[in-house]
């Protein structure tokens, strides 16, 4: 039975590649029915995040299966560096892997070693056994993992500045995730993204990556700043998380309610 699209296809990677802007959500809880919720939307990417929120390999299967009817493309934050959990999450089916804290090349160097097959890496081969390659039915999937699959450390530390070009120039990676909240505390300016010292770093920062041809990008949480990190080059945005939309909608209604009942 031939499969109805070309799963191996990474929306999301050539997206950012050919400057389309791609504008991604946040999901942190494990709900496969909010993930199905969120791709009924005109969102490009999920941002299901695995380092902050309580994840794992078989609810982040189950994400991603609920959202591949959709024109939504997983994007997965992985809780750290390591040739195990990069493996899984590739066999998995994920082609787009966030990778936080990292502070060097040579951090980078040992992560697209874990995630590439031999002879650059040391990625076993198992993926046409699993739904990597849609079990054995993809047979074209080593040929192409390279074209498709998107590796993006994470810079948010100062010492991860001090090496951005080195992280960003190292060969296969896909692209650069900035994060400005560890960013503003590892700089001591507690969660303040707006904070002048942050915000002229991540302006710098999304300058320097872009000069060096490389798809760069972060978390907005206002239209002003998503427009302006827009202009300056990245190449794409998560705006908003559903546990942030559940508070919100949640006291906004209660709010209007209250207001409309007791005056």
């Amino acid at each position: 039975m031939p499969m109805v699209k070309d799963y191996l296809n990474n929306a999301f990677k050539h997206g950012i590649e050919a400057g389309k802007l791609q504008y991604g959500v946040a999901q942190e809880t494990t709900s496969p029915d909010v993930a199905e919720v969120l791709a009924t939307s005109e969102y490009d990417w999920l941002f299901i995040d695995g380092e902050h929120g309580p994840h794992t390999m078989q609810t982040v299967l189950e994400i991603a299966r609920a959202i591949a009817p959709y024109d939504m493309t997983p994007v997965v934050r992985i809780p750290e560096a390591g040739t195990g959990i990069i493996k899984q999450v590739l066999d998995s089916g994920i082609q787009n892997i966030i990778i936080p804290k990292v502070e060097s090349g040579e951090e980078t160097e040992n992560i697209m070693y874990w995630a590439s097959y031999a002879p650059r890496g040391n990625r076993g081969f198992g993926a046409t056994a699993v739904r990597a390659g849609r079990f054995g039915r993809s047979n074209d999937y080593l040929a192409r993992n390279v074209d498709e699959i998107c590796i993006i450390p994470q810079i948010e530390s100062k010492k991860g500045m001090e090496n951005l070009e080195a992280i960003a120039k190292t060969p296969g990676v896909g692209a650069v995730f900035l994060g400005p909240i560890d960013l503003a505390v590892d700089m001591g300016h507690g969660i303040d993204i707006f904070h002048p010292e942050v915000a002229e770093a991540m302006d710098d920062m999304i300058k320097q990556i872009k000069a060096l041809g490389v798809p760069v990008g972060t978390i907005a949480v206002t239209p002003e700043q998503a427009k302006h990190f827009a202009d300056l080059g990245a190449s794409f945005l998560a705006l908003g998380a559903d546990t942030a939309f559940l508070v919100q909608a949640a006291d906004n209604t209660l709010a209007t309610f209250k207001k409309g009942i007791e005056g």
